[in-house]
Order: C-alpha cells, then structure tokens, then sequence
C-alpha cells in the first residue's frame, strides 16, 4: 500500500495552524465563594494510513478535550473533563489533600495502575497507546492487536471509572495510589456488591527513577454468569522524566485475559525509550523527540490456538512551543506468519 503524501502534508498543515499563534495558556478566572477555575483544552487531529487491504486511510478528529479545575483552598479541589467530540464525561470528581502522604478523589477518574496509562497524552509522543492497527482483529478474547496498551485497556486495567482513589508520597522516596471503583467502565453503576480494586507502590531511589509494583483485583462476570476476582499484578521501572532528555520506561504485567477464557493468563512486555532534545532559541521549533516502543504479549489462547504478538514502533515527535506539535509513528505488528502496519500522523494543541 502506497502512503499518500497529500494526506500527512495536510495533517503538518493543519498542526502548523493550531500552533502558528505562539504559546497558549489554561485560563483561571473568578467563581463563586471566592474560589478560582483554571479551563484548558485540547486538540488532536489525526491521519492514519493501514497495511490491511481494503482499509482507507483516514483524517479524523482524535481528541478534542475540555478540561475545568476548580479550587476553593488548599484542602479542597475538583476537576470535571469532557470530551466533546463523544459527549462523554471522562473526569468529574472531587479532591481533598489533607497533606503530601494523602490526597483523595471522588468520583470518576482514570484508575490506572501504570504510569504509562496515567501520563497525559499532551505528554507522550506514543499516537495509539494499545498500537492498533486499523483492519486487523487478531488477538484473542480483546481483538484487535497482542500489544500491552491492548491487553491493559481492553480487560479494564486502565481505563475511566466512577469510585475513590487515594494517593500520596512520604517523603522523597515512597509513593502510593490506590483505588476502589465500580470495575464497569466509564459511567457505569455496579451491578453486584463486588468492586474492583487496584494497587501500586513506587520507591524512588534516586532524583528521576521510580521502580514500581502494581496489583489490580478486577471484578467482572465468569462464564456462569457469577462475580470473579481477576487478578493481575506487574512491575514498571521510569528512569528519566517527560520532555527532559532520555527517558526510559520498562513495563512487565502478568494478568487473566478473562474475555477469552475464566482461565486463560496473559503476559505482557513493553520498552519505550525518549530522548527530548531541546534547539537553539533562534530556532522555529522548541524541540525533537525521537522515540521507539517494543511490546510483546503472550495472548494466553493455548495451543493449537496460541497467539503472540510483537509490536515495534519508531516515531519523532517535533514541538513547536510548550507541548504543541506534530508526532509521527508507525506501528509494525507481527505475529507467526502475521504481519501489517500503520502510519500515524497527529497534530497536537495543549492550551
């Protein structure tokens, strides 16, 4: 298949227009009571170009975010998000921090186990975080294809959820997050008096690493129709920090693949390796990020029928100011005697 060129250079060009105006600043206005609301947005656009046969290549509105955070002091704050290209509210909850070692969220958050689910997309130049791949359905039991970010999202590790989650650091080596949610997704009330519930501890044994284990307890429904508890627990280790030179983070997550069997285990591997290096003043970008990610995931389907995938995917992304720019990935995926890629173009607007 043949990358058209018109297509990515219109997506340069529509980046080149959402960022032309020069930096762009979240607005904090007055409110009630005497307390302030900070509004931001963002917008991604996105092209998106397959290997599959018969699978156009796409222009598409990716994100495009509202974000409102509100504060009446130092103890008290909320946050509500919506996404406004789906009507759907991502975000809404309310924020007490009582101090460094405790802050607590109620109502619906991303309860993330892992960072890299966790990190803002403003952040991370990785365009796809499950590395689909438009046309192919593959892996077993999530569909679409064996990558982490795949198996993570798909089976309910990472994603929306309405419950309570509180966090904290003690000190400058210790750090904690849990959280107690629905396990039904994104605005959905439980339908039993089970609840999902996931865990990470972090140690920071030196300015700009963090090692951490992570252990989610996931309730959802078995092949009888009954509550089970869907166990999965990993380990990250982050060397580095975002838009700040080379930066490296290590994933490793064993799990039950419980929408292909009650029983089947999964695992899961993920690299991914940054290095931000800031231009010269006097040049028309602020800075370039080349990138790479590898994912491998054992889908967990048993023999004949097992099923591993490899994703690789280089990219660069290139800023123009603050955190607006355009990033460029493709995703290579493989599979025993299966392979295909996409080409991922995204112009970003933080403001």
């Amino acid at each position: 298949m043949s990358i058209p060129f018109s297509g990515v250079a219109a997506v340069v060009g529509l980046g080149l227009a959402l960022v032309i105006a020069g930096p762009l600043n979240a607005q904090e206005i007055g409110a009630r009571g005497g307390s302030s609301v900070t509004i931001g947005a963002r917008i991604q656009a996105q092209f998106e170009a397959s290997s599959v046969d018969d699978t156009p290549s796409s222009f598409f509105i990716r994100r495009a975010w509202v974000t409102m955070d509100g504060r009446l002091n130092d103890l008290v704050a909320a946050r509500a998000q919506y996404d406004i290209d789906g009507s759907t509210v991502l975000e809404a909850y309310l924020e007490l921090t009582a101090s460094e070692a405790l802050q607590v969220q109620l109502g619906q958050f991303k309860k993330g186990i892992s960072e890299f689910w966790l990190v803002p997309n403003a952040w991370l130049p990785i365009i796809e975080r499950d590395a689909r791949v438009t046309g192919v359905d593959h892996c077993p039991g999530v569909g679409s294809v064996c990558s982490f970010g795949r198996l993570t999202g798909a089976l309910g590790l990472d994603n929306y959820e309405p419950g309570i989650l509180a966090q904290g650091r003690f000190g400058e080596r210790f750090g904690y997050r849990f959280t107690l949610t629905n396990g039904e997704g994104i605005g959905y009330r439980d339908v039993n008096r089970g609840k999902s519930a996931s865990g990470r501890f972090s140690v920071f044994p030196a300015a700009g690493s963090r090692v951490s284990a992570y252990l989610a307890l996931d309730e959802t429904l078995d092949s009888h129709g009954e509550t089970m508890g869907v166990p999965a627990y990993g380990a990250e280790v982050e060397i580095g920090t975002w838009l700040d030179g080379p930066h490296l983070m290590v994933n490793a997550l064993q799990g039950r693949n419980w929408k292909l069997d009650d029983d089947a285990k999964f695992s899961a591997l993920q690299l991914m390796a940054f290095w931000y290096f800031p231009l010269a003043p006097e040049s028309h970008f602020a800075a370039v990020e080349p990138m790479v990610r590898v994912s491998w995931v054992d889908s967990g389907a048993e023999d004949p029928d097992k099923v591993t995938g490899t994703v690789v995917t280089p990219g660069v992304m290139v800023y123009f100011v603050g955190r607006n720019g355009i990033s460029t990935n493709v995703d290579f995926y493989t599979s025993g005697d299966h392979s295909d890629w996409s080409l991922k173009v995204q112009a970003f607007a933080f403001f």
